[in-house]
This record gives structure tokens, C-alpha cells and sequence, in this order.
């Protein structure tokens, strides 16, 4: 399984440390750290970031097509960023325009992906107003659907 590194971008308060713990969590941790982690105080996701940047330990996470190690640099192979849904102040922060400028000056310049992640949201509908899909019944034959317009509303 080959290795490769990953920079989590984004606002402060957008949730990047929950979101690497999760994935360590979930994908990374073995039995040792796991070990570690328990005894300590951490029993919290949004922890296990800095005990192991506290330990010294490689934050990293398992992924069908490799290993991810977190790093902090510029130009990693995957690239995350990480936006608050739940924060109106972030738009003109972290927008399209802002992410445009860090990728044309380099400070985001990752060499395979890059993947923007919508934290903190609440629901997401997809739907094709065009033809009507998905505001008041779900289309027969498309896999995109999650509930319809009408039932978010409620």
C-alpha cells in the first residue's frame, strides 16, 4: 500500500482537527495508541489531533487506495478544505474567491486532489429544478436523491 500526504485547509473553527481524529479514529488508530489515547484524558474526537501532535505521533489514517499522513505543507499529494457550514462569516473568507487566490499564489497546490468539505451542515437536497426533480417526489431511476424538498421543509 503506498503512502501519501494529505493538508487539511480551512477557517479555524471549521472543524479540521474533528474531522483528521475522526478519520484517525475510525481508519488509523492501532492498538497501542488506541491504549494510549483511553488512558489519558482524551476521550473526545476533537482530542486525539493534539495528543498526538503532543506524543510526536504521525497523524495518520488507512484509505482503500493508501495511507494518508497529515502533514502541513503546501503541496501535498490530497489537499482537504474544510468549510463551517454554520458560520455565516466564513463566505468571503473561505469562498470560491479566496480559494481561487490561495490556489493561484501556492499556498494550496496539491499534486492529485483536492476536496472541499462542507462541515456542520444540517441537509443537503439535491435537485433538478429544470424538470421539477426532487422538489415535491423523488425521480424514478437516479441514484443522487436523498429525501425530496417538500419533507426538508417539512
Amino acid at each position: 500500500m503506498s503512502t501519501k500526504s494529505l493538508a487539511v485547509f480551512g477557517h479555524g473553527r471549521a472543524g479540521k482537527k474533528s474531522i483528521v481524529g475522526s478519520l484517525i479514529y475510525r481508519c488509523g488508530l492501532d492498538l497501542q495508541k488506541l491504549g494510549q489515547l483511553e488512558i489519558g484524558t482524551n476521550r473526545k474526537i476533537s482530542e486525539i489531533v493534539p495528543f498526538f501532535d503532543q506524543k510526536g505521533i504521525a497523524k495518520a489514517f488507512y484509505a482503500p487506495s493508501a495511507q494518508f499522513v497529515v502533514e502541513d505543507t503546501a503541496t501535498p499529494d490530497v489537499a482537504f478544505w474544510v468549510v463551517d457550514a454554520s458560520s455565516p462569516d466564513q463566505g468571503a473568507q473561505l469562498g470560491p474567491a479566496s480559494l481561487a487566490r490561495h490556489l493561484a499564489e501556492g499556498s494550496v497546490n496539491p499534486k492529485e486532489k483536492l476536496i472541499i468539505l462542507v462541515n456542520k451542515i444540517v441537509r443537503i437536497v439535491p435537485i433538478a429544478a429544470l424538470q421539477g426533480g426532487n422538489l415535491i417526489e423523488s425521480p424514478d431511476g437516479v441514484s443522487w436523491t436523498g429525501g425530496t424538498l417538500m419533507e426538508a421543509l417539512g
